[in-house]
């Protein structure tokens, strides 16, 4: 290691630093976690070093040599890699949440299970204590062959990046800006890309099986010879109304942004018998008295969306997650709810925090004659005053559902969990 950082008088501190990091990963005397938070490693030279649960968020790499470095579950919030070469080493795990790597080198790297997620900084501002939210610069970087499995990249800047030959299992790409990036041959069997931008990118040859792509326009992009068995993507963007593909476009921004941009989906009295918006992530949706027979929301996210007074006979919501969602007086006769998911949905407070509560799906009042609901989610549903003559709910799961009221001698009941 002498070789590479010479213990010069601005150095010695950094080298004795790791030296008893080396020794704390070993177990040896004298041996001292690595925690220099905001230092300033710039242009240093780290190839090969084991650095790996180092705490340093806030450091600057900026032009760093770190080849075959390991900072597997090192804490790297708010850290800067702008123009650093990563080649080979690893970041598993790793806090990089708000990090930036802007036209850093990823080529090999392994990511897996990194947080690349915004963070929210910390700072203090005229004596008092303020923070914002910083986005991970990722823009443009070369990730070219890494290993970004299970990785959080959900809301990132990626435009221009490059993932090709890259392993993406499961990792969440949901809300990010993937404009004019590279995905040609990368492996995204999995990977939620919900409300992602990907105008210009290349996803030639790719893997995306099983894949979620909501909301994502996928006419902007190319797809040449991808691989897109079981992903839920939306096949009919294209013939929707203009003003209605308006509509959804502002809404894809205000789910994006967390309502802080674009417009909530709102339709009043609308007529769109037969509409078409299989996969398409319509939470927190609102319709009301529209008509919607026949329509078809196979595999669509619905969380927390009202359909007041709806008519919605035939339709299609099989595999839709219809969790929190109010249907209630709506007509759904004859419709399809297999495999749909109607359970609460947890409650979270301004801050991200879990408030315990929860706010329950409500088909009260609606009419499900002849319906197919075999294998629901109707755990904790209001089902009170429900029309159920001659639907099918074998398999389904009923557990705490409110059925009060409800006349449920004509309903197919076999297997259902109660």
């Amino acid at each position: 290691m002498s070789s590479r950082l010479s213990p010069t008088d601005q150095l010695k501190p950094v080298v004795e630093a790791i030296l008893r990091h080396q020794n704390y990963l070993m177990g040896k005397p004298g041996g001292q976690r690595l925690q220099m938070p905001g230092g300033d490693l710039s242009r240093m030279d780290f190839s090969g070093l084991a650095l790996t649960s180092a705490v340093l968020p806030g450091a600057n790499f900026a032009g760093a040599k770190l080849c075959g470095t390991n900072l597997e579950l090192a804490d790297l919030f708010g850290a800067s890699f702008a123009g650093a070469d990563l080649t080979g080493g690893s970041l598993a795990g790793a806090d990089l949440r708000g990090g930036n790597f802007a036209k850093a080198r990823l080529h090999g790297t392994v990511l897996e299970r990194a947080d690349l997620r915004p963070g929210q900084l910390v700072f203090w501002k005229d004596r008092r204590r303020a923070q914002r939210e910083q986005t991970a610069q990722l823009t443009p970087a070369n990730f070219h062959g890494a290993d970004l499995s299970g990785a959080r990249l959900d809301n990132a800047q990626l435009s221009g990046a490059d993932f090709g030959d890259a392993t993406l299992f499961g990792t969440n790409l949901s809300g990010a800006e993937l404009a004019g990036a590279n995905f040609a041959t990368a492996k995204l069997k999995g990977a939620l890309l919900n409300n992602a931008v990907v105008t210009g990118a290349r996803f030639d040859g790719a893997d995306l099986r099983d894949a979620e792509l909501r909301n994502v326009d996928m006419a902007s992009a190319s797809w040449q010879g991808a691989m897109l068995q079981g992903a839920v993507y939306q096949k009919d963007l294209a013939r929707l109304p203009a003003a209605l593909r308006a509509a959804l476009d502002q809404h894809v921004l205000w789910v994006r942004s967390n309502g802080s941009e674009g417009k909530r989906l709102t339709l009043h009295r609308e007529s769109l018998p037969g509409l078409n918006l299989e996969g398409s992530d319509l939470s927190g949706a609102i319709l009301i008295e529209c008509d919607l027979s026949g329509a078809q929301f196979t595999a669509a996210k619905l969380q927390l969306a009202r359909f007041d007074h709806c008519r919605l006979a035939r339709s299609g919501f099989e595999n839709a997650d219809l969790s929190g969602a109010d249907l209630t007086g709506s007509d759904l006769g004859g419709a399809s709810l297999r495999n749909a998911v109607l359970k609460p949905v947890a409650l979270y407070a301004a801050d991200g925090r879990n408030t315990g509560r929860s706010w329950p799906a409500s088909l009260s009042g609606v009419n499900l004659a002849s319906a197919d609901l075999r294998g629901a989610d109707l755990r904790g549903v209001r089902l009170e005053r429900a029309q159920l003559d001659h639907s099918n709910l074998s398999a389904a799961d009923l557990r705490g559902a409110d059925v009060s009221a409800t006349d449920t001698s004509r309903t197919n009941l076999g297997l259902a969990r109660r």
